[in-house]
């Protein structure tokens, strides 16, 4: 058991110290204009505000009536207290490591406020129960317990907008991530269809030039063949005739069945294109019946990878493994559903 002199020189100290904890401002310890937001202690202005109101209960207590181990117990944690408050006033931003002392300090003040906090009850209880009026402190706790329940209440509305408003976000980068890939895959049929149009057009100067040429050459050869009048120059003068414009016939049908293969291949990757870019324009038109959907779906893969009629080659049209993909996705989109 404590002398009285200890308890003396112990309440004393707490008295002081209780003086000086309740003396603290909050300006004095964010220091934020001293500072800046960088190395301010704003962010934790309610941890001091809650360790100098606890302080406060404690200095309307009659400390006379404390036991001494309490009290000596409660005089160790305000001037721990009082340390933190110190080196927040005494912080320097200049210092090698600021910004990890600055850290370890706010750290330090969050994590002991549940230490305060349990030395401080059993003193606030002596307070309480001491107190000539219970009916007001009553009151007070009801209030207090009221305005956590609104706090809590507010948080949890705000918690959903919050949440409502990820999910939205969360659908805007899906449906971009759809435009985006069907747009990518949309430039894959505009390059292909690009590459065989320019074909097409160096293939059709080749058929021009060799229509040309044959022309000229029947042209030429005609003429030519006046000059010769024995029979013998004429069958051979025939005859290379014949064979150069063969030779120029089977370009000709060359350099046109290659035109006639680009050109098909070009309007057939422009028609993809324009399939995959109106895509997304008649799914989300649609996007509320899942019947029409589907169909949407079929006809644009109907659209890839069907061989439609273009007039180019002969025989132009749909071939059965075409029509054997579209049935597959037939079956893909009635098991889903």
């Amino acid at each position: 058991m404590a002398t009285k002199e200890q308890f003396d020189t112990v309440f004393k100290q707490v008295n002081e110290r209780l003086e000086k904890m309740v003396s603290y401002s909050i300006e004095e310890l964010t220091r934020e204009e001293e500072l800046g937001t960088q190395f301010s202690f704003k962010e934790i202005e309610e941890d001091f505000i809650k360790i100098i109101d606890l302080f406060k209960r404690v200095k309307e207590v009659n400390l006379q009536e404390v036991p001494y181990s309490l009290l000596n117990s409660v005089n160790a944690q305000i001037n721990q207290a009082i340390t933190y408050f110190d080196q927040v006033k005494t912080f320097d931003p200049t210092v090698n490591n600021a910004a990890n002392a600055r850290t370890r300090l706010i750290n330090n003040i969050q994590n002991t406020y549940d230490n305060y906090y349990t030395h401080s009850v059993p003193i606030l209880s002596i307070g309480l129960l001491n107190s000539n009026d219970l009916s007001v402190e009553r009151a007070k706790m009801n209030q207090l317990i009221t305005e956590l329940e609104k706090q809590q209440k507010e948080t949890e509305l705000v918690s959903e907008a919050k949440l409502k408003e990820l999910n939205d976000i969360l659908e805007s980068a899906k449906s971009a991530a759809t435009q985006v890939g069907v747009s990518k895959h949309s430039k894959v049929f505009q390059a292909e269809s690009e590459f065989h149009e320019t074909k097409s057009e160096i293939w059709l100067v080749y058929t021009t030039w060799i229509l040309i040429g044959i022309v000229v050459s029947a042209i030429g050869l005609a003429f030519l063949g006046m000059l010769f009048k024995d029979n013998a120059e004429i069958v051979q003068f025939t005859i290379t005739k014949v064979v150069v414009l063969t030779a120029l016939f089977y370009a000709l049908s060359i350099t046109n069945r290659n035109y006639k293969a680009h050109k098909h291949n070009a309007i057939m990757n422009k028609h993809r294109q324009n399939a995959l870019s109106t895509f997304e324009t008649f799914s989300s038109a649609a996007s509320a019946d899942d019947q029409t959907k589907n169909a949407v779906l079929i006809e644009t893969t109907h659209s890839i990878f069907s061989n439609q009629q273009t007039g180019y080659l002969k025989n132009d049209g749909d071939s059965d493994s075409n029509s054997k993909i579209i049935e597959i996705i037939k079956s893909a989109t009635t098991k889903g559903e």
